[in-house]
């Protein structure tokens, strides 16, 4: 490592303008939180999510890197849209990047099955080099007196994504769109732009046993690097554990684990080496703990207020058909209001329901 910090100094000193390209930081919970990298999926579960991501990469090196990163996104659903925000820290020797992020998607229903979403990301990044840190010999290069340099600029992001049912969705997305060039002369670095593929398809393997096999694909671009893929195969069993493995060119080999309980989900992964594996190259790992808000409080608010309008008759009286009539209304009206912003979000049981209360509707016209 003292060796990699002494070529970079020296390079650095020997030019008063250098343009580096920084690559984006490697997730493999992408599979559970495709907002790591796509915009357009803010809100698209319907539901409040949060997510916290840690990797460590190459956990044997000192000064490997080492990432956090935060998101949340929640559903607008009166405007058919969601909302996201993300504050990342990415550490990888000298540099020091935070980013916080604001994220915006509509979605748009092409029909009763499929959909589209499209999202925009706005960055501000903070980039931190800490020359004061390096060991080099020739101690009294005068840019080493200049301790840790600052800079801070906006970037962009663009995405799509495409939805059909809950099994398949595809998506592209255009990180770090406008390469957060710096105007200053002596900027050192600029981000690289990064055209980014996603899609993943959910089998039902075992439908008897609630076993579901879900592979995820993802392609990484960017000019000066070489084109990057990785192809991961998930179990699912119940919604609740999941195994896989996965699989990066010219990187690693990663095991994925995880367990959801209720509203809770935590992930782990576990990478190592499949290049120059004789080198002891490094392990890493990658720990994600995401929670999810209900976003049907509404429907939760919606029954207490119909249950304390209901009739309550005494004991000693029957309820007449009108009243009943009444009751059954009211239910309807509160299931189609439940449903209002999203009618495909409506449950099977929920949809039976409604045809069960029409029926015993018709049953009392006929009794009258």
């Amino acid at each position: 490592m003292r060796i990699l910090k002494y070529i970079f100094v020296i390079v650095v000193s020997s030019s008063p303008i250098l343009v580096v390209g920084q690559e984006l930081p490697f997730y493999s919970s992408y599979t559970s939180n495709p907002l790591v990298y796509n915009p357009s999926n803010a809100g698209c579960s319907g539901e409040i999510d949060l997510f916290l991501h840690h990797r460590t990469q190459w956990s044997g090196f000192k000064g490997s890197p080492v990432s956090q990163l935060f998101t949340m996104s929640a559903p607008l659903k009166n405007i058919n849209s969601g909302l996201g925000i993300s504050f990342q820290n990415d550490q990888r020797g000298l540099f020091n990047v935070l980013t916080g992020s604001v994220k915006y998607a509509y979605h748009a229903k092409l029909n009763k099955k499929a959909s589209l979403s499209f999202g925009v990301g706005l960055d501000i990044q903070n980039r931190l080099l800490r020359l004061g840190e390096s060991t080099v010999r020739d101690v009294d290069d005068p840019l080493l007196n200049q301790g840790t340099t600052s800079e801070t600029f906006f970037d962009a992001s663009l995405g799509i994504e495409y939805h059909l049912l809950d099994k398949l969705t595809i998506g592209l997305s255009l990180p770090q769109l406008i390469e957060g060039a710096q105007k200053s002369e002596n900027s050192l670095v600029k981000n690289a732009r990064y055209f980014i593929g996603q899609a993943s398809y959910i089998i039902k393997a075992i439908p008897s046993k609630n076993i579901k096999f879900q592979p995820v694909v993802l392609v990484r671009y960017s000019q000066n690097v070489p084109l990057q893929f990785d192809v991961n195969a998930l179990i699912h069993y119940k919604n609740i554990f999941m195994i896989g493995a996965g699989y990066r060119n010219n990187y690693a080999i990663g095991f994925h684990s995880g367990i959801k309980i209720n509203s809770f989900k935590l992930r782990y992964v576990y990478d190592f080496s499949s290049v120059n594996s004789h080198i002891n190259a490094g392990l890493s790992h990658e720990i994600t703990l995401g929670y999810t808000i209900s976003s049907n409080l509404k429907k939760k608010g919606a029954i207490a207020k119909f249950s304390e309008n209901l009739p309550i008759p005494s004991k000693k009286e029957a309820l007449t058909i009108d009243e009943i009539k009444g009751i059954l209304n009211l239910l309807i009206d509160e299931f189609l209001e439940i449903g209002t912003n999203n009618p495909e979000k409506l449950s099977k049981t929920e949809l039976l329901q409604i045809q069960a209360i029409m029926k015993l509707q018709k049953d009392l016209e006929k009794m009258k």
